[in-house]
């Protein structure tokens, strides 16, 4: 098993202790009780910086040309740039020196399979991740079949009831397991820990 463990963090505190168990730190800005400087967010480990719309599930409410400047100041330190898959060509260009997590989020539903093949295919990101809500063993089906077919996909179905799909996911060869600290952020979301120890298990 080659996935890495990202733990996303909402302020400082949180980012110090994920160092200690995490592989990549994911900086939910969006989240922060402000934004800080932009040097802050350089870490040891590898690091993802997100700016999460509120339409994407996240706090973000402002125009979106502020959004991306902020993400580009952030991205001269960071590993990765968390890029929503709706964003035009010339957005990811303006990211072209920098490494790009491509994410689609669907809070309703998961898309019929086509759909979600045509979104890993014309895929512009390193890594492109697929996180919809789950609602019937169909669902389970499209996205292990994403991660049979195609590499550098994250692919699970959000909800409690699908959690396991975030451990399927990256024991089928996902570059990437996002995870808390301690409290979800997402639904259906492990904290490390109990990630970790499910895993060790398995």
């Amino acid at each position: 098993m080659k996935g890495r463990f990202v733990v996303t963090v909402r302020n400082f505190a949180e980012a110090s202790q994920a160092l200690r168990v995490a592989d990549i730190i994911e900086f939910r800005l969006d989240l922060f009780p402000s934004y800080p400087e932009y040097d802050r967010i350089q870490t040891e480990k590898d690091n993802i910086v997100t700016i999460r719309r509120k339409e994407d599930g996240g706090q973000f409410d402002g125009e979106e040309e502020d959004r991306l400047e902020l993400l580009r100041k952030y991205s001269k330190y960071a590993s990765y740039v968390d890029l929503e898959h709706e964003l035009d060509d010339e957005v990811f260009l303006k990211f072209e020196k920098n490494n790009i997590v491509e994410s689609y989020h669907n809070f309703a539903e998961t898309p019929d399979y086509d759909v979600l093949k045509d979104i890993v295919e014309g895929r512009r990101g390193d890594i492109i991740k697929i996180a919809t809500m789950g609602r019937s063993k169909e669902d389970v089906i499209k996205i292990m079949k994403l991660l049979t077919e195609y590499d550098n996909v994250v692919a699970f179905l959000m909800g409690r009831k699908y959690s396991f799909t975030r451990i399927i996911s990256l024991l089928m060869g996902s570059p990437l397991i996002y995870c808390s600290l301690y409290n979800a952020v997402a639904p259906g979301q492990y904290d490390i820990y109990t990630a970790r120890k499910i895993l060790k298990m398995i």
